[in-house]
């Protein structure tokens, strides 16, 4: 099951879970966000909705990724990190004080608080982005999976660079909806598309015991994606309108090819029992090909599908599938870290209740529901922002339910004499 894992170069337990305990933090916080400012908001280039859409985007979605590399890229790739605990700490101290300067600032409308969240938040993906780039490259490995994970990396560097570059364009200094077009798209379809299947290529024939990946998409998609991408900032910034549309066509089928197979994999593995994380990811890979069609026809239909497409690719997809990883990766991490240390009686499905993880995927799956009926009346803000708060909460109860875990079983730890 574990083939091919270099578990002895994990980092510590405490790395990655601070990370997670942190992103579902930021989720109560969005909650709350939501029930506050909900009623007010009216377009994408409001204050208010980029400070949302960031308490999801940086607060939840980029803790959990950068907690979870700290702690797969050296077990996947066998390098760690350059001291690791140092470097963990320093970055997850910055993004914190990047991310609450940033959403304050915005919600205030204060200058010095942007300005400072944009050399924190800046500096923070460069460093991160570096020292991960730097792990792969000093990897023994010189496989396909190297250079996924190098491939997001590049467009996390890019991505990093032309969001500062937009939140520039807020005092004056440039084209804010050119830069902060390319810098979404970079994000999404670069930095976060490519880390998912870099991850999925893993974690889809270990943890849910199916047929890997086909060699040639593991091969080309990424490639065809960088290229894509730059290809789009090109033509975003030098207003290629024929050239957009195309790149933009064709990095939303690349989405829905990965989706599509993703599921097809899953539908055919070894093991086809009930399972909520399973559940979860078709759910997620729906609704981003739901996000890509809206994305592709809006473009072609000139109409504006912003809050649509936002929704069903961050919350519906992207937040979804992150919610199914973490329910196999905190299990596992908890269990092998006991194991590294001479604990053997624990189980990977004790660690988190499952009762308890379909419990807080079900109060998800109501909050999307109400989240929907918007459309139809303002008057569901609340109860759908309620419902998700439920659910954050419950997400960060298992978490530290996993850390207890860990805590506990570490009392029964073998010493030798």
């Amino acid at each position: 099951m574990f083939q091919g894992l270099s578990l002895e170069q994990a980092p510590p337990y405490a790395v990655p879970i601070k990370f997670y305990l942190s992103g579902a933090f930021y989720l109560l916080l969005l909650s709350a966000a939501i029930i506050i400012y909900g009623f007010s908001i009216s377009s994408r280039f409001d204050y208010e909705v980029i400070a949302l859409t960031h308490l999801l985007t940086l607060g939840f979605i980029t803790h959990v990724m950068f907690g979870s590399l700290f702690q797969m890229l050296p077990v996947m790739l066998g390098t760690p990190y350059t001291n690791v605990v140092k470097n963990a700490t320093i970055i997850h101290v910055a993004l914190n004080a990047g991310v609450l300067s940033f959403v304050v600032g915005l919600l205030t409308n204060t200058a010095l608080l942007l300005y400072f969240a944009a050399i924190l938040l800046t500096g923070t993906f460069f460093y991160f982005a570096i020292l991960s780039f730097k792990t792969v490259l000093l990897s023994q490995e010189k496989n396909i999976l190297v250079q996924n994970f190098a491939a997001s990396f590049i467009a996390l560097f890019a991505a990093a660079l032309f969001g500062a570059l937009a939140l520039l364009g807020h005092f004056g200094f440039v084209d804010t909806l050119r830069y902060g077009n390319t810098h979404i798209a970079l994000m999404l379809f670069g930095w976060v598309f490519l880390l998912i299947i870099s991850v999925s290529y893993k974690i889809i024939p270990m943890f849910f015991v199916a047929k890997e990946f086909p060699i040639f998409v593991q091969k080309r998609l990424y490639p065809v994606q960088l290229v894509l991408l730059f290809l789009f900032a090109y033509a975003q910034l030098q207003e290629k309108t024929l050239l957009l549309t195309l790149t933009q066509f064709l990095l939303c089928a690349s989405v829905i090819l990965f989706a599509l197979l993703s599921i097809l994999i899953l539908r055919k593995r070894k093991r086809a029992r009930k399972d909520a994380s399973i559940q979860l990811w078709y759910f997620a890979m729906g609704n981003a090909i739901l996000a890509s069609l809206l994305f592709t026809g809006a473009d072609i239909l000139h109409v504006n599908l912003s809050f649509a497409i936002g929704f069903f690719a961050l919350f519906g997809s992207v937040y979804a599938l992150i919610n199914a990883m973490l329910y196999k990766i905190i299990p596992f991490l908890t269990w092998f870290h006991l194991s590294s240390n001479m604990v053997f009686d624990a189980e990977m499905g004790d660690v988190i209740p499952k009762k308890k993880m379909n419990m807080q995927i079900n109060l998800y799956y109501l909050a999307y529901f109400f989240f929907l009926c918007t459309v139809l009346s303002p008057a569901f803000i609340v109860p759908s922002a309620t419902l998700f708060l439920f659910s954050s909460l419950l997400l960060l109860l298992n978490i530290l339910k996993a850390q207890k875990y860990y805590r506990e079983y570490m009392k029964k730890k073998v010493v030798f004499e």
